[in-house]
């Protein structure tokens, strides 16, 4: 099982040194420029939407003050149609009412004088002769003359004032049917202007629909945009710091590492040993440092992290290429701090001292590697840097 995870470590010390030897030049494995206008076109791109739908936002806050302004217009006119209608409809009645009047005028009136010119005809000169025979002396009979002529005058009234009433009733005739179209025509104006009163009302709850669909848009549009600007910003960082330090990879290494455990307590170096767990010979090919569960880890020099990962003999470990074909790698990590990808600066955080995979207490396996061979850490702090040999 341990020479599993030692030919995992192989491959992974392989990987680094692709990024530790390849020339500033060179393509990595994302193209850095590629991507990061990429992601500014994608910023731009999503920026324009919001711009798009803030235009017809604006555009719909133009239209509604107008088709609002059309709807109180058009209430206003319904209003005054609807009054003119209720005038108009009044105005029949009470013309109709007075038509009634006349009418039944014109027909008591026409009654009675066909009465009396129906009593005037059956009589004829017997009502003469009737009077003169039933006077009882001159006076009775002059007295009975003047009421007779009296009479047929009254009939001659009477006629005049028919012809008078059936003027009159012509004239009221015409002027309910006068009314009555009027009536029609306010009926139809009132009716065009509810209909554009209904027009205007359903033109407004579209734009406030429109607008209330526009603002949730445009809010979608503004968080989804701030979201991927934030993950686009990330990446243009993470790229443009793996640039830089792509362009420092490649030359020979120069001074020595940074210790990366402060205050460890150096427990075991590299050779030929029985392992503390299981008992049998091994070649251990880093260094022990002993340190409390949680002590900060420090990444050696700077470098970009190449692996992050589990081993079961190794448990967490971390990968770091830097330049010169050089390698650093840390195990039996509590936490990490890093990820695949990520440049790192010497002294940074990359994890926490812990205890896992194969680990008889809390402590930091440190290894380095030339071109993928383990040489010993401790030659980059005083000894020889020789390779590991057992």
């Amino acid at each position: 099982m341990k020479s599993k995870s030692r030919s995992f470590l192989v491959l992974l010390f392989s990987i680094s040194l692709v990024f530790g030897t390849t020339s500033a030049s060179q393509a990595l494995p994302r193209n850095i420029d590629d991507d990061v206008n990429a992601a500014q076109q994608e910023l731009e791109s999503a920026s324009a939407l919001v711009r798009e739908v803030a235009a017809e936002l604006a555009e719909i806050r133009k239209q509604l003050p107008i088709a609002e302004a059309k709807l109180k217009k058009a209430r206003e006119e319904l209003a005054v149609a609807k009054e003119k209608d209720r005038i108009a409809a009044e105005k029949l009645a009470e013309l109709e009412s007075q038509l009634q009047i006349t009418q039944k005028n014109y027909e008591e009136t026409k009654s009675y004088v066909a009465d009396v010119a129906r009593s005037l005809y059956q009589e004829g000169p017997l009502a003469t002769i009737n009077i003169l025979l039933g006077a009882t002396d001159p006076n009775d009979f002059n007295q009975k003359m003047m009421d007779m002529q009296t009479y047929l005058g009254n009939q001659n009234e009477r006629l005049a004032q028919l012809e008078t009433i059936k003027a009159q009733l012509e004239v009221e005739q015409a002027a309910v049917a006068a009314q009555k179209i009027i009536l029609e025509q306010q009926k139809a104006e009132a009716l065009t202007a509810a209909q554009k009163a209904k027009a205007a009302e359903e033109e407004v709850v579209r734009l406030i629909a429109k607008q209330k669909a526009a603002l949730a848009k445009a809010e979608s549009e503004r968080e989804a945009t701030r979201k991927r600007y934030e993950q686009l910003r990330a990446e243009q960082i993470r790229l443009q710091q793996l640039a830089r330090l792509r362009a420092g990879l490649g030359g020979t290494m120069a001074g020595e590492l940074y210790w990366p455990v402060q205050g460890a307590r150096f427990s075991q170096g590299v050779g030929a040993r029985r392992h503390p767990v299981y008992g049998y010979r091994s070649c251990h090919t880093g260094i022990d440092l002993a340190a409390g569960t949680g002590t900060p880890i420090a990444a050696a020099a700077t470098g970009i992290v190449t692996a992050v990962t589990t081993l079961r003999a190794y448990g967490r470990v971390i990968v770091i290429a830097h330049n010169g074909g050089l390698s650093t790698m840390y195990a039996h990590l509590s936490r990490f701090n890093v990820n695949v990808g990520q440049g790192v600066a010497v002294g940074d955080t990359i994890g926490f001292v812990g205890s896992s995979g194969w680990s008889t207490g809390p402590h930091l396996h440190f290894e380095v590697h030339v071109n993928a061979t383990p040489f010993n850490p401790m030659g980059w702090f005083g000894a020889p840097k020789n390779p590991v040999i057992c």
